[in-house]
């Protein structure tokens, strides 16, 4: 059969140079200003400069005073750069109250110069010689990053921002440095999950262990690693990550697997350069993980955005199952996650006490059709009370302990 052939005409073409939505989502209202398609406003994008304008040292001058004066500044500070920036330079405020300004094709020496210049300008104008105040922060952004195979995962320009600071963030070497220094003596051992209603180990957790007198302990909720920088966290996340690859890989050649759960910190997710790099490590995970991998978010606060959680699940959902909420007493924010691949909710109570808010917090979890997970019990008592107010599934070393490697389901009708 022969090909049609087809036409090219002068609005073919132009319909090809502008920037589609669908390409690169809400950033096409951003990068439209640097080209007429996407190839053109990237090359455009890394021939400009990025500098991070930062008012923290102000913020810490006033103190508790800031709070009274932030409106008026923000609105200031905008009116300031609308008239001083050009016509395809960009001006953006970061959630971080900072300030990103995008200088089109100017060096980052040159960008640098006009950002200082417009700082120490926009200082005295905010507040003339007033001695208390220094400075208005500069940090310029590398941008050699290979943005044209990461723009689509993007969601806003916000984002991207977010993705070049951490690229440049020095505090992320330092630990990085630090992580591997002690991973060494690290690895990710696995816990049995018991499914009550269907009377069976059907979920293994993914557990970080330290070796500790030649054993493998699970890693308390006070060690450095957990309780240290959002990067240090992150570098221990993406551990626990990358090391079930071989959980699964072993998983593979059985017929009946289990669930497997991972967790992993909030404020991982949160920032744009450490969820793509977790999302890129989750990509190189054997396909089944798809249908077998339940990310357990830990951290998950009151007060979220329904916007920003699907930002961040958006980024992970096609390659695992679904993903639980870690979630305290007062979580009730089931509006916000209705229409989200929200499985259940995770709790971690230790005594008698929370058994109280957490059965109240599973029975309208339940009201909502998710599960109650309830994890690191360590005494009988309590997994009996957990299993009697209907827990849907229960962990801990009461349970079970950590193994080297992870098993296939088991049925455990007569145990229970």
């Amino acid at each position: 059969m022969n090909n049609p052939t087809t036409k090219n005409t002068a609005s073919d073409q132009s319909a090809r140079d502008v920037i589609q939505h669908h390409e690169i989502g809400e950033l096409a209202h951003f990068l439209a200003v640097f080209g007429r398609n996407k190839d053109e406003a990237l090359k455009t994008l890394m021939t400009s400069s990025l500098q991070i304008l930062g008012l923290d040292e102000i913020r810490q001058k006033f103190g508790s005073r800031w709070h009274a004066l932030e409106k008026r500044i923000d609105f200031a500070v905008e009116a300031f750069f609308s008239k001083k920036m050009g016509k395809k330079d960009l001006f953006l405020r970061l959630d971080t109250g900072n300030y990103a300004l995008i200088f089109v094709n100017t060096t980052r020496e040159q960008g640098e110069e006009k950002a200082n210049r417009l700082a120490d300008e926009l200082l005295h104008l905010l507040f003339g010689e007033v001695p208390e105040v220094e400075k208005i922060s500069i940090k310029a952004m590398t941008l050699d990053v290979n943005l044209m195979e990461l723009i689509d995962e993007f969601q806003n320009m916000e984002d991207l921002v977010e993705y070049l600071q951490g690229y440049n963030s020095e505090t992320l070497e330092e630990e990085k440095q630090k992580f591997e220094e002690a991973e060494g003596e690290l690895t990710v051992c696995y816990r049995p999950m018991v499914n009550h209603g269907k009377k069976m180990m059907s979920v293994i957790e993914a557990m970080p262990c330290r070796l500790k007198n030649g054993k493998w302990e699970v890693i308390p909720l006070d060690d450095p690693l957990i309780t240290g920088t959002v990067e240090l966290r992150a570098e221990l996340d993406f551990k626990i990550l990358r090391d079930t690859d071989v959980a699964l890989k072993k998983l593979g050649s059985l017929k009946n697997k289990p669930l497997v759960m991972v967790s992993v910190e909030y404020e991982t997710l949160a920032h744009a350069y450490r969820r793509m790099h977790y999302a890129d490590i989750l990509r190189k995970l054997p396909s089944f993980a798809r249908k077998h991998m339940i990310i357990n978010i830990l951290g998950v606060e009151n007060g979220l955005l329904n916007s920003r959680v699907r930002q961040i699940l958006s980024a992970l959902n096609p390659m695992v199952l679904g993903f639980t909420f870690e979630v305290g007493e007062n979580w009730n924010d089931f509006a916000i996650i209705s229409d989200l691949p929200v499985y259940g909710l995770s709790v971690r109570g230790r005594s008698e006490s929370d058994l109280v808010w957490i059965e109240d917090l599973f029975k309208r979890a339940k009201s909502h059709g998710l599960r109650g997970c309830w994890r690191n019990l360590k005494n009988d008592d309590l997994a009996r009370r957990a299993f009697i107010v209907g827990t849907d599934y229960v962990s801990g070393p009461v349970i079970g302990g950590c193994q080297a490697d992870p098993i296939a389901p088991f049925s455990l009708k007569r145990a229970l």
